[in-house]
């Protein structure tokens, strides 16, 4: 039996789940792809500690804890969790109106945000509301996505251009930037570009080799042998080995109303995104995967690191992406890589030298990932309002907060839900010569059969779309004058509720003024049953048959 059968057979709610099944023999490969997977992480860990505004060395301690508690609860065997650029930016930006970067009261609020999202993400997999994380539409997350994407790319333009002193929105900044391009640092953007281009370049020739890795120590060696420091080049300084501190004190109501506000957008994008990558890993190695379990240990993870005075963390796409590309099946592999990530506080001194323009482009990178244009002109060419929703959750973003522009980009999917399903468009079926499918009228040259008029609702009945129902009914029978029967394909009338019988009813009385007769097809349980509870005795009596074709033809009976 292969390994990741035997894993897919025993996602239980056994600790460390996967290792219980790994035979010797694969010992190497795990090893193998975990060093891997820190030398992917260290550099991605170090940046992001940049958009969070927190100690170099926090993210690293964030990504310890997180990786053990996941690897230790979790269903996926190599979804990788820790600090993570997507939502750095979130609470960053909310949360330093309140205290001034790297302070010790914005690690507090940090810490409080972390252990918050935990708490959040912990209930919903708890109460196994994992469906929760579907509810984003694909076009408003890569909306969210791009708007975060360009916010990184903003945030980090001063590091990769040598200028200090750059603050604000995403707007503010660009207005600061735009009259001080001329002055940029030639070496910072030198540094910037050239990581940009040996880790975008690198991705091509090879996913398991750790470019980004060589372009931070290949930057940092650079700056330290030419002292470029004295040349306006920004280096990240000696690090201070971080230690797991308790920080949750001191806050202020507003504090608390900032800090859960923050939480919940945080939870809500490490739930969607999170799920995505679990999904799409666990489809790919071919095992079971199981959501909530994720969740349940994606919360404990958040809660911990809060606690020790760490920041949120999330699952990484492309973290996951290079465990699975590596070969790695259990996890060992995170093991492998918080162990190695442990020995990184030995190095303090070596990253003393590493420039903040290298992790821009290290950012730069990340960034570019998130920024799918083709997924933009895909919804483009598939759906106009649906791409208007994209931009929509983009401008929102970057302009209105990322909190603000989620929930307006939200609100508006809902409406758009709430629109599709109250105007669904009814379809009139007519039956293909010589066969006993039932198509939309025209289609394979079906046609109307003799004096029955067949209708397809692709919708539940309910209120919103009760009296639209009567109105296609109506409509029908006005284009076919000599139809004395009507069948309803009730295929995708999954439900009706207490209106939609009432509505259902008027119309039994008017067909029956009129003489013509009513009958069902293909209708659920769920919908047979309200018929039948329903007050109006003439719906009691509807009858339903399997087929469309079994309905025209036994409507007269």
């Amino acid at each position: 039996m292969g390994l990741t059968k035997r894993i897919a057979e025993r996602q239980s709610a056994s600790l460390f789940s996967s290792l219980r099944d790994l035979p010797r023999s694969r010992v190497p490969s795990e090893v193998l792809a975990g060093v891997t997977l820190l030398a992917i992480a260290v550099p991605e860990q170090l940046a992001t500690a940049q958009l969070a505004d927190v100690p170099a060395f926090v993210a690293i301690l964030a990504f310890i804890a997180a990786t053990i508690v996941f690897a230790m609860l979790g269903s996926n065997p190599i979804l990788s969790v820790g600090a993570d650029s997507t939502i750095a930016p979130l609470f960053a930006v909310a949360l330093v109106r309140l205290a001034l970067p790297n302070s010790s009261h914005y690690l507090t609020l940090v810490a409080a945000t972390a252990v918050a999202s935990g708490v959040i993400i912990l209930l919903v997999g708890l109460f196994r509301l994992g469906w929760l994380a579907d509810f984003l539409s694909a076009p408003i997350v890569i909306g969210f996505m791009i708007g975060v994407g360009l916010t990184i790319i903003v945030h980090q333009l001063p590091n990769a251009l040598g200028l200090s002193d750059i603050s604000g929105n995403f707007f503010h900044r660009i207005a600061q930037i735009f009259p001080q391009v001329g002055s940029a640092n030639g070496w910072c953007v030198a540094i910037a570009i050239g990581v940009l281009i040996i880790v975008t370049g690198g991705e091509r020739i090879s996913k398991r080799f750790p470019f980004a890795l060589l372009a931070v120590v290949g930057a940092t060696i650079l700056t330290g042998a030419a002292g470029l420091s004295t040349h306006g080049v920004t280096t990240l300084q000696r690090l201070k080995l971080a230690v797991p501190t308790w920080r949750l004190t001191g806050f202020t109501w507003h504090e608390l109303a900032v800090v859960a506000s923050t939480s919940l957008t945080v939870a809500i994008v490490i739930l969607s995104q999170s799920a995505a990558t679990a999904r799409s890993t666990a489809d790919e190695m071919g095992v079971n995967d199981n959501l909530n379990r994720d969740f349940v240990a994606l919360g404990v993870a958040n809660i911990v690191t809060g606690l020790v005075g760490t920041i949120p963390v999330n699952a990484s796409p492309a973290r996951t992406g290079v465990v699975r590309v590596a070969g790695g099946r259990t996890q060992l592999v995170a093991l492998v890589a918080a162990a190695g990530a442990l020995f990184t506080a030995l190095l303090t001194g070596v990253l003393q030298d590493l420039p903040l323009a290298a992790l821009a482009g290290v950012l730069f990178y990340v960034a570019g990932r998130l920024i799918k244009l083709r997924s933009l002109r895909q919804i483009w060419h598939v759906d106009r309002y649906e791409f208007a929703l994209a931009l929509l959750t983009t401008v929102a973003v970057i302009s209105i907060g990322v909190q603000v522009g989620l929930l307006v980009a939200v609100i508006f999917a809902i409406l758009d839900q709430t629109r599709r399903s109250a105007r669904p468009h009814a379809v009139i079926l007519g039956r293909e010569p010589h066969t006993t499918s039932w198509e939309p009228i025209g289609r394979d040259g079906s046609r109307p059969y003799d004096s029955v008029a067949v209708l397809l609702f692709p919708a539940p009945l309910y209120f919103a779309n009760a009296a639209l129902f009567r109105s296609e009914v109506h409509s029908t029978l006005h284009m076919y004058t000599d139809a004395r029967h009507v069948v309803i394909d009730a295929a995708a009338m999954t439900d009706i509720d207490f209106t939609g019988l009432q509505t259902l009813g008027s119309v039994v009385d008017d067909l029956q003024r009129e003489n013509i007769d009513i009958a069902f097809a293909r209708a659920s349980d769920r919908v047979i049953r309200a018929l039948q509870l329903s007050p109006n005795p003439a719906l009691h009596l509807i009858r339903n048959f399997e087929t469309v074709d079994q309905a025209v033809r036994g409507i007269d009976d």
